[in-house]
């Protein structure tokens, strides 16, 4: 049974590795465009991580790689930063080694030609001939399938998952094929290979899959060390991971709190995430974002409900949790506005603006720049539609339902704090075989107080739905993290085929599953064959003319200015210096951000010219999109942002409309249909 299970795991982790990178290839094209292209697709946030694996490429050696990662005097210029410390680029590190080492073991084997071919590339619309390389060996071609690499595993990770919830094949199976039916509401990989998420959720899967063993099976040094591990891999990619280990010790939280697992369940697990966080913390030069984090918050308000629990005790589940709850938010928000005031932090304030903007009528120039971009804005209803056409919705909210059911049942009833059960073979007693009859009669018997051993032996399984709870909440508020709730309810789906969850025998069993995946393929094979049907090409002819002319026509070291998504590419393609980009997480940055969009701005010209000069501006970008007044969303154009931050102002002409009366100030550098470069006096 191993060996199929790790057969099964190969299969489906390659699968996800070539579904993704396939989506990917056709959308983009991306074996037939050259090198600048094929940097120019990867958009805003996703450049300017890849400017990293560059830098550490195609430095001198790796350790002067590291050297300009450490103190990077061009990316927010003219401030010196540690890239390892402000952004989440270990990711990039490691690949770009990992690349260096491979290249260098293909040149003294004398194979770079095995592994990189190249050609060229009539692209037709009066462009240039281009060059493209395609292999192993190519630099981006490397980077990406390393992502997709990872993205099988994921995949692969989610059927050992559904292995371990249903307790056999079958719900891994069904795991993964309620993954694959809904594959555009699991990830966005295949569209944008280097977002965060694509190098840390594997490993928030694989954290996951380790705490519910513990949970199940009890704790050891081995799992202890597996769990801290995860952790850090899953933490260090992705800023965002600290949040996700926030609704895994509230989910943990709330299982404890109510009784359903036992303070010897969760504290090896809590001590090992958190000391996987704090190994993250250190790694990233003691991040004070990670220190003031909601995360170190929730753990030390849980190990203080841990303590005070040691002293008073409820017998009443309810009071019992109402009291832990008001410790819980105390001490937690306590710590968390203690230590923002002594590390005098603001990094994370927009956060909590943003929530504050979908329930109430708040607004200011930053969270409207969120919320008007699609992926925050609160979840589609078409999702759950999707879903439900899949029968994914329906068949997690049954399982839920039994769930609800089962342990509801058990809480009313006055069920005993769940114990710990060691894991005995059901033929074995003491160390000794029984045999076949005396063990089934066991096995099978009903005897009073077996139904309440039974919830205590799967009480992890609210662990479980109190994540899902988190996720669905996450998901709801910000679609973007849709990634988390689908995902999770492929999981609960798979436990359709765990007898506590749907007592059935094994007959049965089999024909429920293979029923519900075919009644899943209706829909979920067209969706396949939607996605794979989608067929694109990258072409932005006047972002290639524009970094063409920056990188022939201005010194290497000039400073540019213009919009996040653009500067971050435009810092990767050409090396100039910028001053702002889109890693917006940061206080600094967007304050930055503030003065430089005054571009798009019904500003005097004498403002506009006075924050660049500010930042050290030599040249700022116009982009005629960014320009524009009207956009399908109602007040979302830049300019309208603006008619709500500087009223005053209102009504005026625009400063890019505007610009040619202020030729005093600014000189016309370059200019094509869809970008104007101002050179800053």
């Amino acid at each position: 049974m191993a060996l199929l299970k790790l057969l099964i795991f190969a299969t489906v982790s390659y699968l996800g590795y070539h579904y993704s990178s396939t989506l990917f290839e056709n959308d983009r094209f991306f074996s037939h465009l050259s090198t600048l292209e094929r940097e120019m697709t990867f958009r805003t946030e996703a450049g300017f991580y890849y400017m990293f694996y560059k830098t550490i490429v195609e430095a001198p050696s790796f350790i002067e790689g590291w050297d300009l990662l450490v103190n990077d005097s061009g990316t927010e210029y003219p401030s010196h930063i540690n890239t390892l410390q402000r952004f989440n680029v270990y990711p990039e590190v490691v690949l770009g080694g990992m690349f260096r080492v491979f290249r260098s073991v293909l040149t003294s084997l004398d194979m770079v030609d095995s592994f990189v071919q190249c050609y060229g590339i009539d692209r037709g619309n009066d462009l240039p001939r281009v060059q493209s390389c395609v292999g192993a060996g190519e630099l981006s071609i490397f980077y990406v399938n390393c992502i997709f690499i990872l993205t099988g595993l994921h995949v692969g990770f989610l059927f050992l998952m559904g292995c371990h919830l249903s307790d056999n094949i079958l719900g891994g199976i069904l795991a993964v094929s309620a993954v694959f039916f809904n594959y555009g509401e699991c990830s966005r990989v295949q569209w944008i290979p280097p977002l965060r998420e694509s190098f840390s959720c594997p490993f928030i899967l694989l954290q996951m899959m380790i705490v519910s063993i513990m949970l199940k099976s009890g704790s050891s040094k081995v799992k202890q060390v597996s769990l801290v591990l995860a952790t850090v891999c899953a933490a260090l990619p992705w800023q965002f991971s600290q949040f996700v280990l926030f609704t895994q010790t509230v989910s943990l939280f709330g299982s404890y709190s109510l009784s359903f697992l036992t303070k010897h369940q969760v504290s090896p697990v809590l001590d090992s995430i958190f000391l996987g966080f704090v190994i993250a913390t250190v790694c990233q030069f003691l991040n004070t974002m990670l220190i003031s984090s909601m995360y170190v918050s929730a753990y030390l308000a849980f190990k203080v409900v841990i303590l005070t629990n040691n002293h008073v005790k409820l017998s009443n589940r309810i009071l019992q949790f109402s009291k832990d709850a008001v410790v819980f938010l105390l001490v937690a928000a306590s710590y968390k506005a203690g230590s923002a005031w002594i590390l005098e932090l603001s990094d994370d304030a927009h956060i909590f603006n943003i929530l504050r903007s979908k329930f109430t009528d708040y607004k200011d120039f930053h969270t409207l720049l969120y919320t008007c971009s699609k992926a925050f804005d609160f979840i589609e209803v078409d999702v759950f539609g999707s879903l439900s056409l899949t029968l994914l919705l329906p068949t997690t909210v049954a399982v839920l339902a039994r769930i609800f059911f089962v342990f509801g049942r058990a809480a009313i009833q006055g069920a005993a704090p769940p114990i710990p059960v060691p894991e005995v073979h059901p033929l074995e007693e003491n160390g000794k075989k029984k045999k076949g009859k005396q063990a089934s009669e066991e096995k099978t018997s009903d005897q009073p107080g077996s139904k309440e051993e039974s919830v205590s032996e799967h009480s992890y399984l609210t662990y479980l739905v109190f994540q899902f709870v988190c996720y669905l909440g996450m998901a709801v508020i910000i679609m973007r993290l849709k990634l988390f709730m689908t995902p999770h309810m492929c999981l609960l789906a798979s436990l359709v085929a765990n007898n506590f969850v749907l007592p059935q025998n094994e007959k049965s069993r089999y024909v429920i599953v293979f029923l519900l995946l075919g009644a899943m393929s209706i829909f979920g094979y067209s969706n396949i064959q939607d996605q794979l049907s989608r067929q694109g090409e990258f072409n932005n002819p006047q972002q290639e003319k524009l970094f063409d002319w920056i990188s022939r026509k201005t010194a290497p070291q000039a400073v540019f200015a213009g919009p996040m998504p653009l500067t971050a590419n435009l810092r990767l393609s050409t090396g100039r210096y910028i001053v702002n980009h889109p890693h917006y997480e940061d206080a600094g940055m967007r304050d930055r951000t503030y003065l430089v969009y005054q571009l798009f701005s019904r500003a005097p010209g004498e403002r506009v010219h006075n924050s660049l000069k500010s930042l050290g501006v030599q040249y700022a970008v116009l982009d005629k999109y960014w320009c524009m007044k009207n956009r399908p969303k109602t007040g979302c154009a830049i300019p309208e942002l603006w008619d709500f931050v500087d009223p005053e102002n209102s009504g005026k002409n625009t400063f890019c409309e505007e610009v040619s009366s202020y030729r005093h100030l600014f000189d016309l550098a370059y200019s094509n249909p869809q970008y104007r470069v101002l050179k800053v006096k």
